[in-house]
């Protein structure tokens, strides 16, 4: 396949857990309608495809959704929130698989989606970005300034490859708070940071 139309298939698939209609968060989920439930432990949710643990709270985060309209197994988000000082972090964790994509290009691929949501935006910060303590893992990272109902806000994006599986994380919040939040979302991707998607990437088929 041409370049041109690999990147094509990549938008349409990462646009999907960009868009609301394809990760809407449903708070409350009835057992009826949760495609997790059977995969459960007591207060955390796992992505049976890849086996990665979300619980319900961690690091003074509480987890926002219960369930996403994307069913195929391939693409999952999940949110979570806290609070600092009457305002609120809010923080998207997606797991992704799409072949060949590594964790630039898939940056680049959200990051007109992730910018349109603000007004003036500008770029405070673009490259790759190290997991302490995870040199196995090739991340790329964006931080932003913009606005947001007119109030100065700050946001980020940042594409984690490994392997078969992708994984994106975007955090927003507003300036006032930055020096909390930069902290708080440091805590919560130390507290994940151990977690390795697994499943599928041992049974990619040879060439």
């Amino acid at each position: 396949m041409k370049l041109t139309g690999f990147l094509s298939l990549a938008v349409g698939a990462l646009a999907l857990t960009c868009s609301p209609a394809a990760a809407e968060c449903v708070n409350g989920a009835e057992p009826l309608f949760d495609p997790f439930t059977a995969y459960k432990e007591p207060g955390s949710i796992i992505h049976k495809e890849s086996s990665f643990v979300f619980p319900a709270a961690i690091e003074g985060f509480r987890r926002e959704c219960e369930m996403t309209t994307d069913f195929s197994g391939n693409n999952f988000e999940i949110g979570y929130v806290r609070d600092v000082d009457d305002h609120e972090i809010e923080v998207k964790i997606s797991i992704i698989h799409l072949e060949q994509l590594n964790a630039q290009d898939h940056y680049l691929i959200v990051k007109p989606d992730i910018l349109s949501g603000y007004s003036n935006p500008a770029v405070v910060f673009e490259g790759d970005y190290f997991v302490s303590g995870r040199p196995d893992i090739v991340a790329y990272q964006g931080i932003f300034d913009g606005d947001k109902d007119g109030i100065p806000w700050h946001f980020s994006v940042t594409a984690l490859d490994y392997g078969f599986w992708d994984a994106r994380l975007t955090a927003s919040y507003p300036q006032e708070i930055d020096a909390a939040a930069q902290e708080a979302i440091m805590e919560l991707i130390k507290a994940f940071q151990w977690q390795t998607p697994t499943g599928a990437s041992t049974d990619v088929a040879e060439p």
